[in-house]
C-alpha cells in the first residue's frame, strides 16, 4: 500500500494521524492527505467511514 494510503486509513481508523505520518510523504501526497481531511470536515460531517471515499491513487 502507498504511503498515502496508509495514512487515510490510519486517520480512518484513529480520527487522528501523527506528524511522522506526515514526514514519510510526498509533498504531492500531504497536498492531497490535507484536501481529503478538508472535504472530510466539510462535507463528511467528522464520519470516518466517509474520509477518503472518493481518493485517487496519483
Amino acid at each position: 500500500m502507498s504511503a498515502l494510503k496508509d495514512a487515510i486509513e490510519k486517520l480512518r481508523e484513529t480520527g487522528s494521524i501523527e506528524l511522522e505520518d506526515f514526514r514519510i510523504l510526498k509533498m504531492k501526497d500531504v497536498e492531497v492527505l490535507i484536501e481529503e481531511i478538508q472535504c472530510w470536515c466539510l462535507y463528511g460531517n467528522g464520519k470516518p467511514e466517509k474520509l477518503g471515499k472518493k481518493h485517487k491513487e496519483h
